[in-house]
């Protein structure tokens, strides 16, 4: 269990990084702090591909984990409505353990803050 969650929390490194890396490695790359767009349509991006994933993908909390990270990390370019829902969305992911409909659960009420059109959240492929 803790080796998974390990494997999950590197794995969301690497989804920063990689699925929306263009906002965070342009910062650390020495152009600057992104800009909101840039952030938002990071966290935007990672609940579109979220959305896409089977409902039992292993890479659907780790997501949802990178897109709230995002949310807080660049908390000035979200609202505090936005905040909350990320950090409540987090704290659901901490506890629903291997409970897919609680990751889901948490997927939903962080996408539905974060996205512009909240009913592409419950979109499937």
């Amino acid at each position: 269990m803790r080796r998974g969650w390990a494997l999950a929390l590197a794995t969301a490194g690497a989804a920063v990084l990689a699925g929306g890396g263009y906002a965070v490695g342009d910062w650390t790359g020495g152009r600057g702090k992104p800009s909101c767009a840039e952030v938002r349509q990071t966290a935007e991006d990672l609940f579109g591909q979220w959305s896409k994933l089977d409902t039992d993908d292993g890479v659907r909390p780790v997501k949802v984990r990178a897109a709230v990270d995002i949310v807080l990390v660049h908390g000035d370019c979200f609202t505090f409505a936005t905040q909350s829902a990320a950090r409540a969305a987090l704290q659901q992911l901490d506890v629903s353990g291997d409970s897919t409909p609680m990751q889901i659960a948490a997927g939903l009420v962080a996408c539905e803050a974060v996205v512009k059109n909240p009913s592409s959240c419950r979109t499937r492929p």
